[in-house]
């Protein structure tokens, strides 16, 4: 069986990049897939057996892609929605494809490791509804999602799940007792150019950034000069992504601190390694809380969003390493840190989640 999956694929984030290889991974191991098709132009770095349905063309020779589009889902016609929130209702082209054409290509339309909601109108509300009729199956990755779903009586079978990042152990095993020896610690962040405009937040982003280089700089002081910075660039678009809001960042440091950057790679499992070999990570950015929480590392998250609170919710976060939208002072913070560089075991946590991200698999039932 081959599947075409579906997302927000191809614009230089980390995190929907993925979502591409969990999936890829995933429908070779559980569902014995030779072929994983995306929809899309472009994909990250994956295996040949990897293919996007349309190519990068003019304006004027889109028709080309139509054409690409007919002849790949004649043949193909299971079609799984894969990671992120996707069902919000608003326009999105790769949806309206296929609402359009599901009973022209008798398509088999599921969903894995996505969020529903939130929703900013009853219009794009009842449109998700609308086109969760016609799917075979949805495993969505947080306990909001699945309540809501269930509140609307669907027909649908529905999986409480978890994200698809939940799988990173076993598509690729870190070697946790291999982290390198070092006098210093080594802490993880993952930085964006959030506004609070746009969402319900207690700080514009620049307020953000000062609070944590002030305590990022404390923090190195107190400890003689010994921690090194590992900024990590999970979103490498050009207008959009992580960088302004990094190099902004690093304006606010002392020089005295060691600073690693680590650019977008179209590898994402190139983060994983990274993050993984880090004592502590703050992030701004909710994969790279997950990159870091699968990989054993003590981490702060940014609630600036309600899936980044869903998150913290559903892995039964300690209050103790939750700090709001960094609601707290530069000293409050670096204390945080202290500990959490005393080191936390939260295996059994982990291992839940690995278990629950995998139903986004075994509990897909297409016919």
């Amino acid at each position: 069986m081959n599947v075409t999956f579906s997302g927000f694929y191809g614009m230089k984030n980390t995190g929907d990049d993925c979502f591409c290889k969990v999936a890829e991974w995933g429908a070779q191991h559980y569902w014995g897939a030779d072929t994983s098709y995306f929809f899309s132009k472009k994909i990250p770095k994956l295996s040949n057996n990897a293919k996007p349905i349309m190519k990068t063309l003019p304006y004027r020779l889109q028709f080309i892609n139509e054409l690409l589009l007919d002849r790949h889902f004649k043949k193909n016609k299971h079609l799984v929605y894969s990671g992120g929130s996707i069902f919000h209702g608003k326009d999105w082209w790769e949806m309206e494809y296929a609402n359009k054409n599901f009973e022209k290509y008798d398509l088999k339309i599921g969903a894995i490791g996505v969020s529903v909601g939130p929703f900013d109108s009853v219009a794009h509300e009842k449109k998700v509804i609308e086109f969760m009729k016609r799917m075979s199956f949805l495993c969505v990755r947080d306990l909001k999602s699945y309540e809501l779903v269930q509140s609307y009586n669907l027909d649908l079978p529905c999986t409480h799940a978890f994200d698809l990042a939940g799988l990173l152990p076993k598509v690729d095993k870190l070697d946790l007792k291999a982290k390198r020896e070092s006098t210093k610690s080594t802490i993880g962040l993952a930085l964006c150019s959030f506004s609070g405009k746009t969402g319900k937040v207690r700080h514009e982003n620049s307020e953000r950034l000062q609070i944590l280089a002030s305590a990022i700089n404390t923090l190195n002081a107190k400890r003689g000069g010994d921690v090194t910075l590992r900024l990590f660039v999970f979103n490498g678009h050009e207008l959009h992504g992580d960088m302004a809001a990094t190099q902004e960042f690093v304006r606010l440091l002392d020089p005295t601190v060691s600073v690693e950057l680590f650019d977008y790679v179209t590898d994402p499992m190139s983060m994983w390694h990274q993050i993984g070999d880090c004592d502590a990570f703050l992030s701004f950015r909710l994969h790279g809380a997950i990159y870091a929480f699968m990989a054993h590392v003590p981490f702060l998250l940014a609630e600036v969003h309600e899936k980044a609170s869903n998150f913290l919710k559903d892995i039964d976060w300690p209050e103790k390493f939750r700090v709001g939208d960094f609601e707290v002072s530069p000293d409050s913070l670096v204390s945080i840190v202290e500990k959490m560089l005393e080191g936390h075991d939260f295996s059994q946590s982990i291992k839940r989640c690995e278990n629950d991200a995998e139903k986004n698999f075994t509990h897909a039932v297409f016919d």
